[in-house]
């Protein structure tokens, strides 16, 4: 790989802070593939947050997979628990840094 695609890997990442229970229900709900799945599982909560380091690509797709995930949840607790880890997501989306 050379400098130019690892700097634009590096600039697609993103910080998302996920409480160990929004890891989980990424973990069941967001269907992350088995590298972005090991990030999630690898991350360790420091103050009660996990700050996760993930690219903008796979944060789209968690986000599909948990919007799909929710037309099968019956549960309005459970379903404002999945929104509100939509919002995190978004945010850290959109949280991008200034150059």
């Amino acid at each position: 790989m050379d400098n130019s695609n690892l700097e634009e890997s590096e600039a697609s990442l993103r910080t998302a802070e996920l409480t160990p229970r929004q890891v989980k229900l990424l973990l069941e709900y967001g269907y992350p593939f088995s590298d972005q799945e090991q990030i999630l599982r690898n991350s360790r909560a420091v103050k009660g947050y996990h700050h996760v380091r993930l690219g903008e690509y796979w944060i789209e797709l968690m986000i599909g997979d948990l919007v799909r995930s929710a037309k099968e949840i019956r549960s309005t607790s459970l379903l404002e628990e999945i929104d509100e880890l939509c919002d995190v997501l978004e945010f850290a989306l959109n949280d991008r840094p200034n150059y």
